[in-house]
């Protein structure tokens, strides 16, 4: 996620460095690029240079008289004075940095142009979803490969993992990242604060520039959530207009979590094996999905892909009639995986995945794909 720029004024030079020291020191340092000025003269040179930034956060006695507020995204003035405290965009200077920065980004996010735009022409962000009837069939290594293939291409890319037990802690390097298990209590019982609690919970990981949710894999916790929950959590996502692509990934089971989830995808990309397990569960899963998510037309948001493929289709499995879209390499050197390190290390698998890409947004734009 790309940070929120923000100026910090005030001719108190000790209290801006210790608002610099807390962003630097806690889970805010991921989200914001600041820069601190104690002087008038420095804030007049910066804007003469052209810069800008996103939020101006100062005291008024600091501010250049020629300033504007259309130098910035929103401007927010520090007040000590008690008058002020409940003007819109006064907030008090002594509060707790916590809760401070919480009140900026609510001010930033309420206003409604100031949302981080996605760095796509296309205004609409986009929810795939990888999903098969059995397990094992490489769901998760698809989902983040993915993510990290379009992150790679210079997309805003959230990974979400909604199985009972997930992988976070294997895919990404936690140290530093706080948890977000506290967006669970908003979502189920403060929906209305749930699209500022966003910015506070959500972590970017560093080497992919993956955004994700940091929850402490517990089944408890995932089965605990409801259906209406899922699509509250996906559709607040959606409106903060940051993400180009949302990358869900699934458990094989049907729950209410996989059909909401199914439900709201924009394109899914169902994995297979390559064993008659796999095919035969598909084959009839599918066909029931159709009435469980009451859609005839699932099929058009369905890529089938055979995952470990060797390079031939035995022919029992064309029985099945499934139609296979898409092909994932077997690779050797994952039968034992002991690090996320391992996935990297096989460009043949990321050119796949590519591919695969690659005709998602063909069909995006409309363009007919044939068998060949």
């Amino acid at each position: 996620m790309k940070k929120i720029s923000m100026i910090v004024a005030d001719e108190d030079h000790i209290y801006i460095e210790s608002f610099a020291q807390y962003i630097r020191n806690s889970e805010y340092s991921t989200r914001f690029d600041i820069k601190l000025f104690s002087k008038q003269e420095a804030i007049t040179q910066f804007y003469q240079a052209g810069e800008k930034s996103n939020i101006l956060l100062a005291t008024s006695n600091i501010l250049p008289q020629d300033l504007t507020d259309e130098m910035f995204d929103q401007v927010i003035y520090l007040s000590e004075n008690e008058e002020h405290h409940n003007s819109k965009h006064h907030l008090k200077k002594y509060q707790p940095l916590s809760q401070l920065i919480s009140e900026v980004l609510r001010l930033y996010y309420e206003s409604g142009d100031t949302m981080p735009k996605r760095n796509s022409q296309n205004d609409s962000t986009k929810i795939i979803t990888t999903y098969s009837a059995a397990g094992g069939t490489g769901k998760t290594v698809t989902a983040y490969t993915m993510a990290r293939e379009l992150a790679h291409q210079g997309h805003s890319v959230i990974y979400l993992n909604f199985e009972l037990m997930n992988s976070i802690p294997l895919l990404f390097n936690l140290t530093d990242q706080a948890t977000s298990s506290p967006l669970l209590y908003y979502i189920k019982t403060d929906a209305e604060q749930l699209q500022e609690q966003l910015e506070t919970y959500t972590r970017t990981d560093k080497e992919t520039n993956i955004d994700f949710f940091n929850f402490v894999p517990s089944a408890e916790e995932m089965e605990d959530l409801e259906s209406e929950e899922i699509e509250l959590l996906i559709q607040a996502l959606v409106e903060t207009n940051r993400y180009n692509y949302i990358v869900i990934d699934l458990d094989s089971v049907i729950n209410r979590r996989t059909l909401k989830s199914l439900k709201l995808s924009d394109h899914i990309y169902w994995l297979l094996n390559y064993d008659m397990y796999s095919f035969h569960k598909t084959s009839y899963l599918f066909e029931e999905l159709h009435a469980l998510l009451n859609d005839a037309h699932l099929k058009e948001r369905v890529s089938f892909v055979l995952n470990r493929y060797t390079g031939q289709l035995e022919p029992k499995f064309e029985t099945f009639s499934i139609n296979i879209d898409g092909y994932l390499p077997y690779v050797p050197e994952w039968k034992v995986l002991t690090s996320v390190e391992q996935l990297l290390a096989k460009p043949v698998f990321n050119q796949h995945i590519q591919d695969l890409l690659a005709q998602l947004n063909k069909l995006e734009q409309g363009v007919i794909l044939n068998d060949a």
